[in-house]
């Protein structure tokens, strides 16, 4: 991506700009553009009420407050999402931890996540990998460059992140281009074993073309203006072909489907590896039932399980007959494929990026917080449920779900819990509790807070001989 020339007199900003292509759901049905490359800044109140209510008069940039930067990263599975979800909004965030929060929109699906350079078919030279990838790094840089003029500490800018934007998070701790400009990472349900080899790249963007020149078949009918050539792709064309590709790629690109950042000049080492990670303060965390809800999500149950079962195994003969199949059948709670692919996917990647952090400034947290209507459900503390615990929405995202059956007070002090400690490394590079090198110290969250040492040691020692950076993930 590369920045926009400055505009001429009063630019209206009083709005999010247009979602990245993509299929937001069957009553809204093929939103988006390719003009989607915007930031939503947002400064904290002045007055001392916290309320997201009322008009945002008294929201005053005031250049000499040198607050820290929160740059956030939607989530979305690399095929969907906005900065302008109004759950990501950041209106109550911004006031309830001092910063200048900046969402940033970035290219999902094939725009932003298809190495084309990569297929056999096609010129390299004439196509980039990792532009979504790109989008965030050059927004980092133009904050940087720009954070004074909002009243932001340049030398202050934390990048915070959620589920597949968590994955970027963790990607970005091993990219050398914006090593230097970022003070802290936040890395929220973060599958940081997202990462494509060139290999596996090639082999989606090949598929892609396939689909493209002649495919069909699928969930969806091929939208008018598709076409047969990826450049002249309508934007609904575009985020047709994601999900086409999305669906196929599932059980065959690993679990954690068809789109994630690529081994290249941008990112040259997978951040799960040894060494990989640059020397910057890092929080993780996950939720205690993270991947539950997907069994129920995904549109054959038995393919999703027999898929999960099919991964344990094959990494059993590898790093010890039994040791993961046996952890998730043994009557701890875990047996089952959603749990199992939520490790998979969110946990032990975390465990193995705070235990390799180069100089131990790196925390853990887990999310167990969950209420009447999660529990008779079975979802429990779900994916994604920390949004609107952190960003004090219960309105949006998974809150009002939650709050069906009551809870509300149990997760007002669960936000009032959660938001100091993410305050506290906003501004000072340290959330206040002891790093994870220090005894597997987790911060556990749950209508209040503790500190656990090794809250799972049998999970931490199945997962500790696999190698997260070979999973096919």
């Amino acid at each position: 991506a590369t920045a926009r020339q400055p505009w001429h007199g009063v630019l209206v900003a009083d709005r999010p700009g247009d979602y990245c292509a993509q299929w937001r759901n069957p009553k809204t049905g093929w939103i988006g553009s390719e003009h989607c490359l915007w930031l939503n800044v947002v400064v904290p109140r002045q007055s001392e009420t916290h309320s997201t209510h009322g008009t945002d008069a008294d929201r005053i940039i005031d250049p000499e407050a040198r607050r820290p930067v929160v740059i956030y990263l939607h989530g979305g599975g690399n095929v969907h999402g906005s900065a302008g979800e109004p759950l990501l909004s950041g209106e109550y965030f911004a006031n309830a931890t001092d910063c200048v929060y900046v969402a940033v929109n970035y290219r999902v699906g094939i725009l932003g996540q298809l190495a084309l350079g990569n297929a056999d078919s096609l010129d390299a030279d004439r196509f980039d990998s990792n532009t979504g990838l790109s989008d965030i790094m050059t927004a980092i840089e133009w904050v940087h460059a720009n954070a004074a003029a909002f009243g932001g500490d340049p030398d202050r800018i934390t990048v915070m992140g959620e589920s597949s934007g968590g994955a970027m998070v963790t990607a970005l701790t091993a990219a050398p281009r914006i090593h230097g400009l970022v003070a802290g990472f936040i890395g929220q349900s973060p599958a940081a074993a997202m990462v494509h080899t060139p290999d596996l790249a090639g082999m989606l963007a090949d598929h892609a073309l396939e689909i493209l020149h002649g495919s069909d078949d699928g969930r969806r009918p091929r939208p008018e203006g598709t076409g047969t050539d990826l450049l002249d792709a309508t934007p609904q064309g575009l985020a047709w072909l994601t999900e086409q590709l999305n669906a196929w790629s599932w059980g065959r690109a690993g679990i954690a489907g068809g789109f994630a950042p690529v081994l290249d000049d941008l990112l040259p080492r997978h951040p799960l590896e040894p060494g990989a990670q640059f020397d910057v303060p890092l929080l993780l965390g996950t939720n205690l039932d993270e991947y539950v809800l997907m069994r129920w999500s995904y549109p054959r149950r038995k393919v999703f399980e027999q898929q999960a079962r099919d991964f344990a195994e094959s990494l059993d003969p590898q790093y010890g007959p039994g040791v993961l199949t046996g952890l998730y059948n043994s009557g701890r709670g875990r047996g089952d494929a959603g749990r199992f692919l939520g490790d998979a996917l969110f946990t032990a990647p975390s465990i193995r990026m705070a235990s390799q952090h180069p100089s131990s400034r790196a925390w853990l947290y887990r999310l167990d917080m969950s209420t009447p209507s999660l529990d008779i459900s079975g979802i429990g503390a779900t994916h994604a449920l920390d949004l609107p615990i952190l960003f004090g929405r219960y309105d949006s995202g998974r809150g009002p779900g939650a709050l069906l059956l009551g809870g509300r007070d149990r997760m007002r002090a669960t936000t009032a819990a959660m938001q100091p400690r993410w305050r506290r490394f906003i501004h000072e590079a340290d959330p206040g509790w002891e790093p994870y090198a220090d005894g597997y110290v987790t911060q556990i969250f749950d209508g209040g807070e503790r500190s656990v040492p090794d809250p799972d040691p049998a999970l931490r020692e199945a997962w500790a001989p696999v190698s997260l950076t070979g999973m096919p993930a």
